[in-house]
């Protein structure tokens, strides 16, 4: 950063103020260290929260969108974002309220945003204790159209480490539509068994589509998921 004058290097008005001191532009300075043949670090910090709109806009672009930005490149959009997703488990962490699952609609309300949108498939494990209180919530597999690369152990070994008596899985179709197939089925059945065997109850499968979903449980039995 010593393309810009003492007096106005971030770092150093971190070091006698503190943080809340620094603009956006200069927080984000301290993550870039350079600038460019043309652009100092803050010019460029400015330049690249005015392509992005806002904070919430870098904090959603891609690597690559963000790379593309001259001065930037792969290992500074990596930084970058890396910085703001720390940010953004900070602040889920300290928001954090026992869920307390009543119904399958709890549970589609209570994580639909972090699998609806996504164009590869995912498949999260929330972990209960026998309250149905939330302990914990999990993304384990990713890009699962081939249902046989889920090992139901996996899925229990977590529960485990979270000391959970229930498990609810989720995991989204892309195409939006979320009936489930011969292998939805199959894996559902393939992780109730395992779990039967360790006393871990399997309560519901959903299947996330677009503004819409599938319950195994209501399916099959329909009501209040167990109390």
């Amino acid at each position: 950063m010593n393309d810009l004058p003492k007096d106005e290097l971030p770092r150093e008005k971190a070091l006698k103020y503190g943080f809340k001191s620094l603009s956006d532009a200069e927080l984000l300075a301290i993550l870039l260290r350079t600038g460019t043949k043309d652009l100092n670090v803050k010019q460029l910090a400015l330049k690249i929260l005015n392509e992005m709109n806002s904070l919430n806009g870098l904090q959603n672009s891609r690597i690559s969108k963000l790379a593309s930005i001259k001065g930037v490149g792969s290992v500074k959009a990596i930084t970058i974002l890396a910085s703001l997703e720390l940010g953004k488990r900070l602040n889920k962490e300290n928001d954090f309220k026992p869920i307390k699952i009543r119904d399958t609609k709890d549970v589609y309300e209570a994580f639909k945003e972090e699998l609806e949108n996504e164009s590869q498939e995912k498949l999260m494990a929330v972990f209960l204790n026998n309250q149905n209180l939330v302990l914990a919530n999990k993304i384990l597999f990713v890009g699962i159209s081939n249902q046989s690369l889920i090992e139901p152990k996996t899925i229990f070994k977590e529960a485990m480490l979270y000391n959970a008596s229930r498990i609810i899985i989720l995991h989204n179709h892309p195409s939006g539509n979320p009936s489930p197939s011969k292998e939805d089925y199959i894996v559902t059945n393939q992780i109730k068994d395992v779990g039967d065997l360790l006393n871990i109850k399997l309560i519901d499968h959903l299947i996330i589509g677009k503004d819409k979903y599938f319950s195994f449980y209501d399916y099959l039995k329909g009501g209040v998921i167990c109390e």
